[in-house]
């Protein structure tokens, strides 16, 4: 092991907020409770609905300490991810309140790593490890602005050509890069970094998605007498789940059948709005659910769904609910043709998967999950084995660890 490090961590998102932010606050833990010094600068949490809870109204700053390690908010433009153009606002008002508020952070650093999307916060973590004259590390959690892009996000413009080039020069500035998944690894290399610079380091799973309990979800929703198949996450513009509207369409002589969207999205409403004209009884939406829960929701139901846009970015992508889903040891039914996150599900035990244009392929495979015909309780037995042998978030923690400590 190489001696202990002073870490400063720049991410825009960060717990009490929702969704993958669990990844570097985990490795952070992970980082401070192997002995070294570690502060984190993000923004005051706000995300996904744009709530600022009310401790930190008001404030342009902010300083707590919290399992070891010291986190910096500093002031960010509240919004939802309901409103993607006044998020992109939120992203400029934290590079500049951070920037600024970072003169409040005393002492050295060894390592600035900075967690990318958004786009900012390799600027802000570039220029502090110019003025700290610290080792400087990239994360790289999503492809920007290629990722906005695809999903068509964001359209092809002179904005997006200098935004690439921007990061492609952040990228290239980076002591080291560290990418989610082996697909981001792959287009780093292509756009010129060397391949001693870039290492994969995946976002695994917390030991809370490993437990075999679903703490009375069923009763509590009145599911105990349903085939439950629930998506949980971001409804989004990345996840074509009018697909699994169109298969529930197509179960509804299958009563005992029922489908759960728990999150929140830019794409709610219009979900809502297809169950709503074709008048389904099986369907329903639960909206945000907190961290603690989701393990046991995962754990309570007979299938768990996820879906994205296919578009050639998603070949190199994997969800970080994907772990989850396959630690709960549930069948997954995943929406591409091939890639990344296929090909792990078939190392773990075998992959159910349509094409996301077929919504009769979908309804095809929960039919014959329900009827024994393809055995999910095996298939989700396989999957636990496979996460908690290889991707426990403390393995990859620990990669992690030692690459920062070269």
């Amino acid at each position: 092991m190489g001696k202990n490090m002073k870490i400063l961590i720049i991410t825009q998102h960060f717990p009490p907020e929702r969704g993958a932010v669990r990844r570097l606050a985990e490795f952070a833990r992970f980082f401070a409770l192997k002995g070294n010094e570690v502060s984190v600068l993000t923004a005051i949490p706000n995300y996904p609905d744009g709530i600022v809870p009310e401790e930190y109204r008001g404030k342009f700053f902010s300083h707590e300490r919290s399992d070891g390690i010291d986190i910096y908010r500093s002031y960010v433009l509240p919004a939802s991810n309901r409103h993607p153009g006044k998020r992109m606002i939120g992203f400029i008002t934290f590079l500049f309140s951070a920037l600024i508020n970072s003169f409040r952070i005393k002492g050295d650093f060894d390592i600035i790593l900075a967690s990318s999307p958004p786009v900012t916060t390799p600027v802000i973590g570039w220029i502090l490890s110019k003025i700290r004259r610290a080792r400087y590390i990239l994360e790289i959690r999503d492809l920007q602005p290629e990722s906005s892009e695809e999903f068509g996000n964001l359209r092809h413009s002179l904005f997006t050509r200098l935004l690439k080039k921007m990061m492609h020069s952040l990228y290239r500035k980076a002591t080291r890069s560290v990418s989610a998944t082996d697909g981001i690894t792959k287009n780093l290399i292509k756009a010129g970094i060397p391949s001693d610079k870039v290492t994969t380091i995946k976002s695994g799973v917390g030991s809370e998605f490993l437990i075999d309990d679903s703490n009375g979800i069923r009763k509590k929703f009145g599911w105990e007498n349903k085939f439950l198949v629930l998506y949980a996450g971001t409804l989004g513009w990345a996840h074509t789940l009018e697909t699994v509207i169109e298969a529930a369409r197509q179960l509804v002589d299958q009563p005992d059948i029922y489908f759960v969207f728990a999150g929140d999205g830019q794409k709610r409403q219009a979900l809502e709005g297809m169950v709503r004209d074709y008048g389904l009884k099986n369907c329903c939406f639960i909206g945000l659910q907190s961290l603690e829960t989701i393990p046991y929701f995962l754990r309570a139901s007979d299938v768990l769904v996820e879906s994205l846009k296919e578009v050639p970015i998603t070949k190199g992508t994997f969800p970080c609910k994907l772990f989850e889903y396959m630690a709960s040891g549930r069948p997954v039914i995943f929406g591409s043709r091939g890639g990344e996150a296929v090909q792990e599900l078939e190392k773990a035990g075998g992959a159910l998967w349509f094409p996301t244009d077929q919504p009769e392929k979908l309804s095809e495979i929960i039919l014959k999950l329900k009827q024994g015909k393809i055995d999910g309780n095996r298939l989700g037995k396989q999957y636990h084995e496979h996460i908690k042998n290889h991707h426990r978030r403390e393995l990859w923690a620990d990669r992690y660890l030692k690459i920062i400590q070269q």
